[in-house]
């Protein structure tokens, strides 16, 4: 069975709804990685090197039943973001302008209502205008460790990828495969 976009938002909202009524609400990390299919050691990819997101996979809910609406970044960020097809909203189209309709919020914007301090590292680029109040940072400052307390225990922090779909990346200097996180962050 496929789960729609839409049916898959619906299920995430109502996790947030459960989890805000939870008296200890769980820290929540959504990477999101453009361009990589599943070319992760933690899906069983045997050419990628990647330890740590290995690591945090084994600890954390990892999804095994997923896919892209399209092979194009931006409308599958728009929808992960609202939940809604991008054909749907207008977004379909790179580089298209519209606008949302009267009712629909990002995802962001219920986790903030539950009470967490919702962020992102920079990129956003939906096909449309990030309404206000989606995230309470999106900026090169949009990680945990700028939030102040009590709230650090609460961020989202976004990591990106460098790689496209079918490239095959090796490891190399930070020169030759930049990542938005300064060197200092391992």
């Amino acid at each position: 069975m496929r789960l729609s976009p839409l049916r898959l938002a619906s299920i995430g909202l109502a996790f947030a709804s459960a989890l805000a009524s939870a008296a200890d609400r769980p820290n929540i990390l959504w990477i999101t990685c453009e361009d990589t299919s599943p070319l992760l050691g933690a899906y069983g990819d045997t050419f990628a090197v990647t330890p740590r997101l290995d690591a945090f996979a084994r600890e954390s809910v990892r999804y095994t039943q997923a896919f892209a609406y399209t092979g194009v970044c931006a409308p599958s960020r728009s929808c992960l973001l609202t939940g809604v097809y991008p054909l749907r909203l207008g977004s379909h189209h790179m580089r298209s302008t519209t606008r949302l309709p009267a009712g629909i919020k990002g995802f962001p914007e219920y986790l903030r209502a539950a009470g967490y301090y919702a962020s992102n590292n920079v990129k956003e680029d939906y096909n449309f205008a990030t309404p206000r109040g989606t995230w309470d940072e999106s900026s090169n400052r949009g990680h945990w460790r700028v939030c102040a307390p009590p709230w650090r225990r609460r961020c989202e922090p976004r990591a990106t990828s460098v790689c496209s779909p079918n490239a095959r990346c090796t490891p190399g200097p930070p020169a030759a495969h930049p990542t938005r996180w300064p060197r200092t962050r391992a």
